[in-house]
This record gives C-alpha cells, sequence and structure tokens, in this order.
C-alpha cells in the first residue's frame, strides 16, 4: 500500500517553534538576522506582499520515523523608506540573513524638497521685513510732512 505525499503531509505531527533573531544595521540598510540551526535553504521560503509585510516561513522533519516536523512563520512589517524590490536573502550555516535597504532616491527627494521650502519660506519672511519697513518709512513721512504744515 502506497501513501501518496498530500496523505503523508495530513499525517504530519508540528511543533512551532520562535527562532531567535536579531536587527543589524550597516550603512543604507537594515539586516534582521535569524538562527534556524538544522534548516536547509530548500526548507525556508521569503516573500513580501503588495502591504509592505515580509513573511518568512519553514518546516523540516525533526524525526522522520514518526512523522514528527518543527515550523515557524514570521511577518515583519517594513519600514517606510525601504526599498521592498531590493530586500535580498542569503541563507548560511543555519543563518538567514534579510538586508532591506533604504531608498535613497526618496531620501534625496525629501532633503531635496525640504531645503526648497526653507529657502522659500526665507524669501518670503525677507519680503514680508522688506515691505513692513518700507510701509513704516512712507508713513513716518507723511506724518512728518502733516505735521510740519500745522505747525506753520
Amino acid at each position: 500500500m502506497e501513501i501518496n505525499a498530500a496523505e503523508a503531509a495530513t499525517n504530519r505531527s508540528y511543533e512551532d517553534f520562535e527562532p531567535y533573531c536579531k536587527w543589524l544595521t550597516q550603512e543604507g540598510q537594515a539586516i534582521l538576522e535569524i538562527h534556524l540551526k538544522g534548516f536547509k535553504k530548500e526548507q525556508l521560503k521569503v516573500e513580501t506582499d503588495n502591504w509592505g509585510t515580509l513573511k518568512i516561513y519553514g518546516e523540516r522533519p525533526v524525526n522522520a520515523t514518526n512523522n514528527k516536523w518543527c515550523r515557524f512563520q514570521k511577518e515583519i512589517k517594513i519600514s517606510i523608506g525601504s526599498d521592498t524590490k531590493a530586500i535580498r536573502a542569503k541563507f548560511s550555516h543555519g543563518l538567514l540573513f534579510i538586508a532591506m535597504p533604504k531608498e535613497a532616491v526618496r531620501e534625496l527627494f525629501i532633503y531635496g524638497a525640504e531645503t526648497r521650502n526653507r529657502t522659500n519660506a526665507i524669501k518670503v519672511a525677507i519680503a514680508v521685513v522688506f515691505v513692513v519697513a518700507l510701509g513704516t518709512y512712507i508713513a513716518r513721512r507723511v506724518y512728518n510732512d502733516e505735521s510740519i504744515q500745522l505747525i506753520s
């Protein structure tokens, strides 16, 4: 009697676990390091969705004789400013590294916009001070001319 793969999968006994994770930061990117001793690359999956979520999951057999497996699943919200198309994963010696680079173009654009807005605000402030000063000067000249005529 043969057991097909679908039947074997339904007879599995799963043990869920939470792998040790830590964040590393390097210039221009954040790196998530996940410790997955005993796993193989083929037993892991890393993907992003359209809503800015990074999904990481995997499963592996613990004991092939009694169909016992261990598995994990993590969902992480991708930070604003990360370049989702440039996210890369690398698995080596039981460690999964997921690099999330920041979008350099967006940072430069925001920096440029802030500089432009600050420059425009300074120009407006200078123009307001000039108009007020000019108005005060004209008002004083007119007032002084009227007071001179009243005295004579």
